[in-house]
């Protein structure tokens, strides 16, 4: 064997192992009593915001400059990368970025509302965006 050949095979396994380790992260999510937990954490900030104000806040991290909440919960959902940011949306509806979501029109009926933004299921086949 060429020295050429053994630093492409080299190459060619290196490649595939980092392959493997992006799939396996990928794969991998959080159980969904954790998720739900956290779920449950931000939304009671936002409920804690809500009875100190009067009102839910337009923007969702004025719940965290108010103290109710010290940051967004860290979320890892399969399919998507580790996140803690907050997407506003203007009405409960999920464009799949793996992290959280804010209902954040006041003329909405779900205003105030935290929701998980993914479309898909967790493991016992419920839809993530449905808790």
């Amino acid at each position: 064997m060429s020295p050429a050949t053994g630093k492409n095979l080299i190459l060619s396994a290196a490649l595939a192992f980092a392959a493997l380790g992006i799939l396996r992260y990928y794969l991998n999510s959080m159980d969904a009593a954790e998720v739900v937990r956290r779920l449950a954490g931000m939304r009671t900030a936002v409920a804690l915001f809500r009875l100190s104000k009067g009102s839910a806040p337009v923007n969702f991290y004025d719940v965290v400059t108010s103290g109710s909440l010290e940051a967004p919960l860290k979320l890892k959902l399969k399919w998507h990368g580790a996140s803690s940011k907050v997407r506003p949306a203007p009405v409960l509806q999920t464009t799949d970025t793996g992290g959280w979501g804010y209902v954040n029109d006041p003329k909405s009926r779900d205003f105030g509302t935290v929701f998980i933004d993914c479309a898909h299921r967790d493991e016992k086949g419920r839809w993530w965006s449905e808790f």
